[in-house]
């Protein structure tokens, strides 16, 4: 199995060096999503065309498309305009905190369900998920949707393996770890191995490319999905994933989670043995049509699978150099039987650690992406680091579909969790509904959709909790107390043995009730002791004694405890 020294790979770069390397993987990501979007889904050269006047694209270029469904509305997309492979980077992105601390759930209950309110070019089941986790009760360790057209535990596409290269840039510890971030960050969304394991098979990827400083060969791929089995000992460094998340997935499949890793290790090397046979059939490098055809990534059924199209990129990436990244881009994006943005972003994220520029091409809010990337590799060399200020998670109010996102807050349009949107361009309406431009207070662009007529009226609640982009030493103090007694540690003492000791003293017994997500962790680490339990319930009363809010909570909770406790003892039996 494939062994890597124990320091981060920001290690052994200059800090120059590493932010340099982070920023033009992260614009070249970028870059690449924006050129694929143009033709994903476009149904041949004609409809290339008719998106852009030619039937090749070689460059980022002004267009127009239908966003919304059979009741949405054609609109202007500039040129360099991303996707949601880069709206969901952003979101990991700002969910990782200036210490390296990834907030998952911050990033599960707020950035996910917000996004839904500004999401372009998403799949079903990133879509489904995100529905899911507006609902009352549900938490980013127990998101086991049903939407009819797409239910979790078969969810197994690229949205989660799209969005995970922050995970790397920012890395500061071992490999398992972050391996455990990525899983973290994954099941959010994805429940099915081709989903989760391809996540972290394309971060491996990204891993290998910084600290040994080339494309992976197959060799390396191979050994990549050998990691895999050791998935499941990992997440039992997460009480959540190995408490509620692992046995009511077990329960929902009816099958081990090591038996169905196994077996999608052996489809993953089948695949890659498909593609090894074709780079040995003859001294002249595979054409890449046919390297997609072998694997399926031409067809409807696996064209947008998470192993599949990460493994696509990684081949795309050796068969180019980072001299020839941007001719990548454009082969990306124009096998339009392919999933082209997230192979081309993929692509873009490995190739552009090598990369000695950054794009020439336009890209869709450039000086964000390179602050948020540079922010990235301040977090992997330990300098300062800012956090972004979200709204307390105890008190969020998902919206509860797309168009309530954007509200009324203190007499203007705002995302909610997010602040004032600027508008920026053309309104386009249809029905009750209307989409437009804005920009928000950090940099980032949006279609937002919204109502016609707004009547929802939020607080500063549902706001971020302090100036946008502040560094306040109040903001780091909170970070470091929070943050440093919940990093999982990989290899020493567990997370949950670590905060044992203060569960009950500092999370049931706190002043103020926490989140959802730190009294579960303290419930299923007291092994469901009653006394452990009743204390959560009477202090998630107390705390909003005053409000429905209170009962709103406590359903949650016993909602979030019930599933955990019957998943654990239907576990139990099936090892009887």
């Amino acid at each position: 199995m494939i062994s890597y020294r124990k320091d981060a790979p920001a290690s052994s770069y200059s800090q120059a060096e590493y932010e340099r390397a982070v920023v033009n993987s992260s614009l070249w990501a970028a870059v690449g999503d924006a050129l694929g979007w143009i033709t994903e889904l476009s149904r041949g050269a004609n409809g290339v065309k008719r998106r852009i006047g030619k039937e090749k694209v070689t460059e980022p270029v002004s267009w127009q498309r239908f966003v919304g469904g059979r009741s949405g509305v054609k609109v202007d997309l500039p040129a360099g305009t991303y996707s949601d492979d880069t709206q969901l980077r952003l979101c990991v992105s700002r969910s990782i905190h200036g210490n390296g601390f990834f907030d998952v759930e911050a990033f599960a209950k707020i950035e996910v369900t917000s996004w839904q309110g500004y999401c372009l070019g998403a799949g079903i089941g990133s879509k489904a998920a995100a529905a899911n986790l507006s609902k009352r009760g549900v938490n980013w360790f127990s998101n086991f949707f049903d939407s009819g057209r797409q239910n979790y535990t078969s969810s197994g596409g690229n949205g989660a393996a799209m969005r995970i290269q922050p995970h790397v840039w920012s890395a500061n510890g071992s490999r398992d770890e972050m391996i455990l971030r990525v899983l973290q960050d994954a099941i959010v969304t994805h429940g099915n191995p081709h989903g989760f394991c391809g996540a972290v098979f394309h971060a491996l990827c990204i891993w290998h490319v910084l600290v040994e400083r080339e494309i992976p060969p197959l060799k390396v791929a191979e050994e990549f999905v050998s990691c895999m089995g050791d998935l499941p000992a990992i997440l039992e460094n997460d009480s959540q994933l190995a408490g509620v998340w692992r046995p009511f997935w077990e329960s929902e499949t009816g099958i081990s989670l090591e038996c169905a890793i196994r077996a999608f290790q052996k489809e993953a090397l089948e695949d890659i043995s498909l593609i090894s046979d074709a780079f040995e059939a003859s001294m002249i490098p595979p054409d890449y049509r046919e390297v997609l055809h072998r694997i399926g990534c031409l067809t409807d059924k696996y064209r947008g699978s998470g192993f599949k199209t990460a493994l696509a990129a990684l081949v795309l990436s050796r068969l180019h150099s980072p001299e020839t990244v941007a001719d990548a881009m454009i082969q990306a994006a124009n096998e339009l039987d392919s999933d082209t943005d997230t192979i081309a972003t993929m692509s873009g994220a490995l190739l552009g650690i090598l990369a000695k520029h950054e794009p020439s091409w336009k890209v869709q809010d450039i000086e964000y992406l390179r602050s948020e990337a540079k922010r990235m590799a301040d977090i992997a060399s330990g300098a300062t680091a800012h956090s972004f200020p979200y709204p307390d998670v105890a008190l969020w109010k998902p919206p509860t579909n797309q168009s309530d996102a954007v509200v009324m807050w203190k007499g203007e349009l705002a995302l909610i969790g997010f602040g004032a949107l600027e508008p920026k361009g053309q309104e386009y309406a249809s029905g009750s509904s209307v989409w437009q431009w804005f920009t928000l207070p950090f940099g980032q662009s949006v279609l937002a959709k919204r109502r016609k007529t707004i009547r929802s009226f939020v607080n500063g609640k549902q706001m971020p909790s302090e100036p946008l982009l502040a560094n306040s030493k109040s903001e780091e103090t909170i970070n470091d107390k929070a943050d440093n007694s919940l990093r999982p540690s990989i290899g020493g003492q567990r997370n949950s043995d670590r905060i044992n000791e203060n569960v009950h003293r500092q999370t049931i017994r706190h002043e103020k009730f926490p989140s959802l997500d730190d009294v579960t962790k303290a419930v299923i680490d007291s092994g469901f002791d009653d006394a452990t339990i009743g204390r959560a319930i009477n202090q998630c009363i107390d705390d909003n004694i005053n409000g429905e809010r209170g009962i709103e909570r406590v359903i949650g909770l016993s909602a979030i405890i019930a599933k955990a406790r019957i998943a654990r003892s239907k576990q139990k039996r099936s090892q009887t």
